[in-house]
Order: structure tokens, then C-alpha cells, then sequence
């Protein structure tokens, strides 16, 4: 930490800059103002386009002034991670925090550029789109956290943070609320007419990067179906052993989308050794056979999406059953998605959160930055890297899935 020159436990305020300002930067930034006024401030914008950088500043400005920005300076604006590097002076004193949100080809090359700055880098998911580029940040960020040096690495995986996925894990895991699991399931769905997290189409009417394997590593699964992988491995406190499934492409041509646009897919799981939650108690009854999930990801194209009348997650047990459902883009109108627990109790169903509550989805980005802080401020070298672990298994998990619809095979994570 440079901007004051206090102890990590003590500093209240971290400088942030903002490298890559794309449209999921606003939901961070929202998220940002949310949990962290008074103790994040923007302080450099960093993008190769002027009217990005203008659309982030604008909206700081406007909506999250005084949780966000200096009454005294506005953020310094530079076109590359390169630019800011060369104001030296200006990176040391200034900037505590860099935020990472570019395309995934660039998710390596970045992180270790800005990691040689030795300062603090949160990066957007997924943790690379290659396997070997996952397994060289894995490494850096072993070494960071062995020698604890002022650099540490934390990836921006909000699903965890999720309301509906951390009462639902401790309901499965420390509870026993629906006894043994049976089975699971996980379906993801976007849509480019109202998902409001993947912005819009670019002038030629395609995704732009989004829509190029090279860029994007593949399609609908590791962009934001990535975000439905973890919930299923962290509700159940196991890690996805092998994998067999199927995706189809150009189903929506006039998104100019190369990677999958649907994937469906099995999940061989088997108890997670380093999760706090596995137990004997979770190991499968003998004979039982491994857990098996399911797991569906979708893009509608320009079709509306019927939020409410799908689950997002099912997880089926011996006394009972949990289900997150509905309407979570919808997040300022009230019922904005829920946990439903069905029991002996509550045959129907019970709803676990308010009817009146707003943001659903969206509230684990506010967690989210609560922990990158918490991590940032004290220096929790190991929960940074074990970040990294987790999104590094987590592409791991997508590319098993591309093999496999190569190979016709089940394919070991």
C-alpha cells in the first residue's frame, strides 16, 4: 500500500485503476459504491477507446461521486496499462488496486504486467482461456503468496457471493437441511435482447471480441456460463472430476458468434478435499455410484428470456430439495429471483429471502468487493491465491467440456 503509507489493517482508503472499461465495469463499479463508499477511490481509467473511458467517468460522476471520486482531482484517463506504467511516480504514490476487465486473450499478459508493478491485480473471469496461460497465473500466484510480497492476484468471480448460492451452501453442507445429495442441476440462459450484462451488439450487428474463439477461448460456457459452474461446485463442496458433453454453434448467425451457442453437459463429482465443507457425511452411500450433475447453458440471441419459470439451480436430496430461481436481471423490481426449500416441513415450498428484495444476481457483486477488500486491507495471501485455484479449475472444467464434444467422451478435468 503507497497512498498513505499506514499498515495494510489500518488504511481505510485504496487508490483504484481501472484497466479496460467495458460494460461489465458498471456493474462492478455500482457494486463498488454499494459496499465500499468512502474506502475505494477511482483514481485512473484505462482503455484504448475515449468514449468507453467517458462512459465509466460520466456515470461515476453522476451516480457514484461521492462514494467513488476525489472532490479535489478527477481520474487520471491513459489509452493502455502501458501509459500509466510510465507515469511511475503517479502508479506508486496513487494507485493501491488494479482492476482488470479485458478481453480473455488478454487476461495473462495483462495480470503480469500489472503484477510487476507489486500492486494489488483483480482480474475479471475467466482466469485465462487457455490451459496453459491458467497454469503459469496459478504459478505466479503460488510464488506471490509464498514469498508474500506487496503483488498478489485476485480473480473477480462473484457467483460465490451470490445470496441464494451461500444460504444454499451452508443449508447443504453444514446443515443437512435436504440430507444426503442425490442429484443437481444447473441452467444457465442469456439473452442479447435484455440480459443486462452482456451489453449490446457492436455496429456490424455480432459480439464483437465475445464473438471470436481466438479472443474469447470458446462461447456461451466460458463467458457467462462460467458463472454456474462454481455455484455447483461450492453448494455441494466437491470438485468436478470428469465430464461428457455436447454444444452446438451458429444457431444465432447474426451474432457472428464462432464459439458454442448452447452446451449441455454431465459433471462427475467426487468430495472436494480442500473445501471446509467436505465431511464423511457428504461421501456417497456405498454403492451409490458417484454424484452426478447436470448442467445447460443457453443464448437465446435476440429472444426474450423466461426468467421465472426456470430454475437456475435444482439440488435434490434425501429429505428434501433447494431450488434458486427467477427473474435475477430484473434487479430493480422487487422478487428479484429466491431460494425455495422444499421439506417435510414445507412440502410446497418456503421462500428462504424476502419477496420485497431487489437485485437478486447482482447483490454477489456487492460481496464480492466486500472480500476484495477484506483480502486487499489485510493482505490474505492465501485467500488470493486460492481464488486463483478456484477459476483456474473452473476453465478447467470448460475446456474438458470442448474436448469432450470432440471425442464423444467422458474427459478428465
Amino acid at each position: 500500500m503507497s497512498s498513505s503509507g499506514q499498515q495494510p489493517e489500518q488504511q481505510a482508503l485504496l487508490g483504484l485503476a481501472i484497466v479496460g472499461c467495458g460494460q461489465i465495469v458498471t456493474h462492478h463499479m455500482e457494486a463498488m459504491a454499494s459496499a465500499l463508499g468512502g474506502k475505494l477511490e477511482l483514481r485512473t481509467l484505462c482503455d484504448p477507446s475515449e468514449s468507453r473511458r467517458h462512459i465509466l467517468l460520466e456515470l461515476a460522476q453522476t451516480q457514484y461521486a461521492s462514494q467513488l471520486l476525489s472532490s479535489n482531482a478527477a481520474p487520471r484517463q491513459y489509452t493502455s496499462l502501458d501509459e500509466l506504467c510510465k507515469e511511475t511516480a503517479f502508479l506508486e504514490q496513487r494507485i493501491d488496486v488494479i482492476f482488470v476487465a479485458v478481453p480473455h486473450d488478454l487476461h495473462q499478459k495483462i495480470a503480469l504486467q500489472a503484477l510487476a508493478t507489486s500492486k494489488i491485480v483483480v482480474m475479471e473471469k475467466p482466469l485465462a482461456p487457455k490451459r496453459d496461460e491458467c497454469d503459469r497465473l496459478v504459478q505466479v500466484s503460488a510464488e506471490l503468496a509464498s514469498s508474500k510480497s506487496n503483488g498478489m492476484l485476485v480473480i473477480a468471480e462473484q457467483s460465490p457471493y451470490w445470496q441464494e448460492v451461500a444460504l444454499a451452501r451452508k443449508l447443504i453442507t453444514e446443515d443437512q437441511a435436504i440430507g444426503h445429495i442425490v442429484t443437481a442441476a444447473a441452467y444457465y440462459y442469456e439473452s442479447m435482447r435484455d440480459n443486462v450484462t452482456s451489453g449490446s451488439v457492436d455496429e456490424s450487428g455480432g459480439l464483437g471480441w465475445r464473438g471470436s474463439l481466438e479472443r474469447a477461448g470458446g462461447g456461451i460456457a466460458i463467458d457467462g456460463g462460467l458463472h454456474w459452474i462454481r455455484p455447483l461446485r461450492e453448494m455441494l463442496g466437491r470438485r468436478i472430476e470428469k465430464v461428457v458433453a455436447v454444444v452446438r454453434r451458429g444457431m444465432a448467425p447474426e451474432l457472428q458468434m464462432e464459439g458454442e451457442s448452447v452446451a449441455h453437459a454431465l459433471f462427475q463429482m467426487a468430495d472436494d478435499a480442500s473445501s471446509s465443507s467436505s465431511s464423511e457425511s457428504s461421501s456417497e452411500p456405498a454403492g451409490a455410484g458417484p454424484l452426478v450433475a447436470t448442467y445447460s447453458c443457453n443464448m437465446l440471441a435476440t429472444a426474450p428470456m423466461a426468467h421465472d419459470t426456470c430454475p437456475y439451480f435444482r439440488i435434490t436430496g434425501t429429505n428434501g430439495e433447494l431450488v434458486i430461481h427467477g427473474d435475477g436481471l430484473f434487479r430493480d423490481e422487487p422478487g428479484a429471483g429466491g431460494l425455495r426449500l422444499y421439506n417435510e416441513e414445507h412440502p410446497k415450498g418456503t421462500e428462504l429471502f424476502p419477496s420485497d428484495r431487489k437485485g437478486g444476481f447482482f447483490l454477489g457483486f456487492a460481496g464480492l468487493w466486500k472480500e476484495i477488500y477484506r483480502i486487499s486491507t489485510m493482505l490474505d495471501y492465501a485467500a488470493a491465491h486460492e481464488s486463483v485455484v478456484r477459476a483456474s479449475d473452473d476453465v478447467r472444467v470448460v475446456l474438458a467440456m470442448y474436448k469432450s464434444a470432440e471425442t464423444c467422451g467422458w474427459e478428465t478435468v
